[in-house]
């Protein structure tokens, strides 16, 4: 055989066992929507059952891996050495490859429930991005050499931040925040530099939009003057949803829903009436967009056409006063499973914005996005370590496994392959058929 026909081989070989079910690449999945073509290989597993391998890690952290290929990607906090790191570990293993760090020794404001470097990295076949907040954006590839990096501000909030860089087409689109300072911007992925940039609203034109009756327990000016200490601004990561042909940028802002002309920046339409705090990334389906706030501040959906302001024109339905949302859902046909800050389960019609029954799950309290894999089974993982296996099903909450590994986490499941990954205070699972722990 040849050298041309024996590349060629590897080539097929490559195709053959790379798919795009074996990679989370970013966070919320494949399309940032959490769902996957993937099929989970279990749906019970715990301390010693059906668990592949365990890595500790260095210390807690929020943020949740995403998997490429042969390896997985995880920022991490490494403050001994007041570091802001990305690690690489071995997907079959656990075995750590590499660890990148970013000295960053200045005071850098967060909550000591949210570590720094609680963003997910985004990854393609040369390059994984990171956001580590004020020590910048940074571009690394795969065996962990440094290809650019970034100083886009210092990120100033009493409560840090947790929106994920994403990636589209060449760019590599970051919702920077909150804070004193915030914007909305794309950089090309292979370089780093910016290809447009959105500065955040004013105070006078972010209230033109929705007014304290939709504040929740949320008071914009409860500290001080400065946007460092106020009960607002957006932990959200965008998304991408491909409406009537149209590639449209999702976020959900202080007090607004917007979409924007990912490859520009334009902004194509508003939504009126949102909380003033945004953690929740925006939800669509079939040209429906949901925006759920948290904080106990209002929830919204609108039909994502129109140019301009759409509040009077395209909103669906607004609760003013809804439950404190965190983490993201899923919508399943037609209805949005959405658990609280409590670990309360809500089914919820998306046209009419009806709860059709709502459950509380037996994990307790979650900030965990839910997972979907190819079979339609969600997975909502708990601050316990706790992770509810459920059916969609519009009449009840139908469960089919409550799964403990005992370790606490802020981290949402991964399902990749085979693979189900989860991120706790203490270390990486990765669950599968296997039916003792080694």
């Amino acid at each position: 055989m040849n050298l041309r026909s024996s590349i060629a081989l590897l080539a097929v070989a490559c195709c053959i066992t790379v798919s795009a079910d074996d990679n989370w690449p970013q966070w919320r999945g494949p399309s940032g929507t959490g769902a996957t073509t993937a099929t989970a290989s279990v749906t019970k597993w715990g301390p010693t059952v059906n668990i592949k391998w365990r890595t500790e890690l260095p210390e807690p952290g929020n943020s949740t891996p995403i998997v490429y290929r042969n390896k997985i990607f995880l920022t991490q906090p490494l403050n001994d050495s007041n570091e802001r790191g990305l690690i690489c570990f071995d997907r079959a293993t656990g075995t750590e490859l590499w660890r990148r760090g970013v000295k960053y020794t200045a005071k850098e404001q967060t909550h000591r429930t949210n570590p720094y470097c609680s963003a997910s990295p985004a990854a393609d076949d040369e390059r994984i991005i990171a956001w580590l907040g004020s020590a910048g954006l940074i571009c690394w590839d795969h065996d962990g050499n440094g290809l650019w990096r970034r100083d886009l501000g210092i990120q100033n909030h009493d409560w840090g931040y947790g929106s994920s860089p994403i990636l589209h087409e060449h760019l590599c689109i970051l919702n920077f925040g909150p804070g004193d300072l915030e914007f909305l911007m794309a950089v090309d992925r292979t370089t780093g530099e910016t290809v447009w940039k959105l500065d955040a609203w004013d105070d006078v034109k972010e209230r033109e939009l929705s007014g304290p009756e939709n504040d929740g327990n949320a008071n914009d000016f409860t500290r001080n003057d400065e946007r460092a200490g106020r009960l607002r601004g957006s932990w959200s990561t965008p998304v991408i949803a491909n409406i009537n042909g149209k590639s449209q940028l999702l976020a959900t802002l202080p007090r607004r829903v917007a979409a924007f002309d990912p490859a520009n920046g334009k902004l194509n339409w508003v939504c009126g009436g949102g909380a003033p705090l945004a953690y929740a990334s925006p939800m669509e389906s079939h040209g429906i967009v949901i925006g759920l706030g948290g904080y106990r501040g209002a929830s919204l959906a609108v039909q994502g056409v129109g140019e301009g302001d759409v509040t009077n024109s395209q909103r669906l339905w607004h609760e003013p006063k809804d439950s404190g949302w965190l983490g993201t859902g899923i919508i399943h046909d037609g209805v949005l499973y959405a658990a609280d800050m409590g670990g309360v389960l809500y089914c919820r019609n998306i046209q009419t914005g009806e709860v059709l029954w709502k459950a509380r799950t037996d994990g307790g309290s979650t900030w965990s996005s839910i997972t979907q894999d190819a079979s339609g089974l969600m997975f909502l993982l708990s601050q316990s370590g706790s992770t509810t296996v459920f059916r969609p099903n519009k009449q009840r909450f139908d469960v089919v496994a409550t799964n403990s590994i005992d370790e606490s986490t802020n981290a949402s499941v991964v399902i990749a392959g085979e693979d189900i990954l989860i991120r706790t205070d203490k270390s990486l699972w990765s669950i599968g058929h296997n039916s003792e722990f080694r």
